[in-house]
């Protein structure tokens, strides 16, 4: 009997036509334009180490500060985000971020933000989420009619608490 390995299919490149470094570079010049285009931003309620979540037009940035001039920076596509939650009370809120690409296990937190900036930071990037699910293009709307857009898009349809 004679021991065969399994051959793995072999998998070629896509046919393209071979891009002009002109045309490479326009394509970068409209891809850092859009990267960009900040949507929303939000910065933790307690200013000595704030933290900072960003959402442009590519991707969320979180930025954790643990100490003077020392951060953990983290960006994750937008395409790789599954879900966004706010946890709020009161006063304060939380964002939960559950991502393809991070450990699915436990949602990656940030927070305490003021609750107003906690909601709309999770109804712009839910409303993205969705956008982008239903294979809606973004790219030709002005930045802030995009992120009220968006923002309608991921409100919830109940009254908030």
């Amino acid at each position: 009997m004679q021991n065969q390995r399994p051959t793995t299919p072999q998998i070629s490149p896509p046919a393209q036509e071979q891009q002009t470094p002109e045309e490479s570079r326009e394509e970068l010049r409209q891809a850092i334009q859009g990267s960009n285009d900040v949507l929303v931003t939000a910065t933790t309620a307690f200013p000595i180490f704030p933290d900072t979540v960003t959402v442009d037009r590519a991707k969320l940035t979180v930025t954790k500060r643990t100490f003077l001039r020392s951060a953990e920076v983290m960006s994750i596509r937008i395409e790789d985000i599954l879900n966004v939650t706010a946890t709020i009370g009161p006063i304060f809120g939380m964002v939960k971020i559950v991502s393809r690409v991070l450990n699915t296990d436990k949602p990656y937190t940030v927070g305490l933000f003021w609750r107003a900036e906690a909601m709309r930071l999770k109804r712009i990037t839910q409303g993205y989420v969705i956008a982008l699910q239903r294979e809606i293009d973004c790219s030709a709307l002005p930045t802030e009619e995009l992120a009220r857009m968006l923002d309608q898009l991921g409100e919830d349809d109940h009254p908030s608490a």
